[in-house]
């Protein structure tokens, strides 16, 4: 099959959805069929690449343009991507268009019918309904879009899409999964050099939080629970790495705020997540503890980055981390916006490393059999080969498919 992806981000840039993403295209290579990405053109990126047999386009968003007097900026603003799709992907030949969030899916509900393939979405938005219009725009991108099928990633996802009134049947549960050997295994000198990027040295403990530099990922809590921790571990650290991409820089400011105030500044680091892809592992493996005290997830790739590496899990009980929880027997659920319960948990693990170790090992071997890159890319196959096989289509033709139903 050829298959387009429609992103908005993509590696370089570090995010849950870029990782989901890459990893699923990858996958999808891997079993022979060709893979084409659709997405933002930054700084240092070229305009087309090759990563691990996927082709990436990069168009930049050209503002300047608005301007122009032949130009009516709402339109641009609002249509002005269709160009650039049209130039690019052209119409025919497609025979699965993917689409991995909101805008997206509107994007490729425009260009269903002109493309003449098959539509599936999928929505990586934890929390829409904090955004402006939030829930009236979800409804509609969920409810009344003219897809083929959605693909969601967890328990959380699905329950996200029916209330927001996707029809049961065409939602298909493909739980997100991970190359567990891109997390595991790193060497002493891989972590050492970790932690001296960190700014840590060898044998402080080192409590870990990977993720967006917004709210709801918890990093406030992570930082008044250090107060706690300190007090019983003089020498623990905690480093924060993590993006201000589709985050808050007045979230960060914060936390910079709340670091000064609790006198923590030797205590807590805060990094940018500038590593290259697959080099996780190293952090992970340079940690004595990790931590997802979030608000929200729809899953929570990060914390299953931890626990494929080996690393003991602190996590909060919400949806989506729950599913991590359960299914990964181990790992500590602690009460949402709860310092001092998160506090409480990563003392008890760095008082008893031993038992710590031993919980991690057994919650390792459950996530790389739960959270499987090859189950998920089955997932996707399976809506992809039966949305091919409802148009009577093979490999390459262009017909356009109606809705269908399961």
């Amino acid at each position: 099959m050829r298959i387009w992806f429609l992103t908005p981000t993509f590696p370089p840039v570090h995010g849950g959805s870029e990782t989901q993403i890459y990893t699923l295209a990858a996958g999808l290579v891997r079993r022979g069929h060709q893979v084409d990405v659709l997405t933002e053109r930054y700084p240092d990126t070229a305009e087309r690449e090759e990563l691990l047999g996927v082709r990436v386009h990069r168009v930049r968003t050209d503002a300047t343009r608005w301007s122009e007097p032949d130009r009516v900026p709402w339109e641009e603003r609002a249509f002005g991507l269709l160009g650039d799709a049209e130039r690019v992907i052209g119409s025919g030949g497609v025979d699965i268009l993917q689409t991995f969030c909101q805008v997206g899916a509107l994007l490729g509900a425009m260009m269903r019918d002109g493309v003449g393939c098959p539509l599936v979405v999928t929505m990586n938005e934890t929390t829409p309904d904090t955004d402006p219009f939030g829930a009236s725009r979800s409804r509609l991108v969920f409810g009344q879009l003219p897809y083929d099928a959605m693909v969601v990633g967890s328990r959380a996802y699905r329950e996200q899409a029916i209330g927001y009134g996707a029809a049961p049947g065409r939602v298909h549960l493909a739980r997100y999964g991970i190359e567990a050997g891109l997390y595991g295994g790193a060497d002493e000198r891989e972590i050492q050099h970790a932690r001296s990027w960190l700014g840590v040295v060898p044998d402080d403990p080192l409590v870990l939080l990977v993720g967006r530099y917004k709210e709801r990922k918890g990093q406030r809590e992570l930082v008044r629970a250090m107060a706690g921790i300190v007090a019983r571990h003089p020498r623990a650290r905690a480093a924060l790495v993590g993006s201000l991409n589709s985050a808050s820089a007045m979230y960060q400011r914060q936390l910079e705020d709340d670091i000064d105030a609790l006198g923590l500044r030797e205590h807590v680091l805060l990094r940018g997540s500038d590593r290259a892809f697959g080099a996780m592992r190293a952090l992970y493996g340079a940690a004595d503890v990790v931590v997802q005290p979030s608000h929200a997830e729809g899953l929570g790739l990060s914390a299953i980055e931890a626990v494929a590496a080996g690393r003991p899990l602190v996590a909060a009980s919400v949806s989506g981390l729950s599913e991590v929880l359960e299914c990964c027997p181990g790992t500590v659920p602690v009460p949402p916006r709860d310092p001092a319960a998160l506090a409480a948990a990563v003392c008890a693990l760095l008082d008893d490393p031993e038992r710590a170790a031993a919980d991690a090992r057994r919650a390792e071997e459950a996530a790389r059999r739960e959270f499987t890159a090859e189950s998920m890319v089955d997932g996707y196959l399976k809506v992809y080969e039966r949305l091919r096989a409802a148009s009577g289509r093979t490999a390459g033709e262009t017909a356009c498919v109606e809705t269908v139903s399961p």
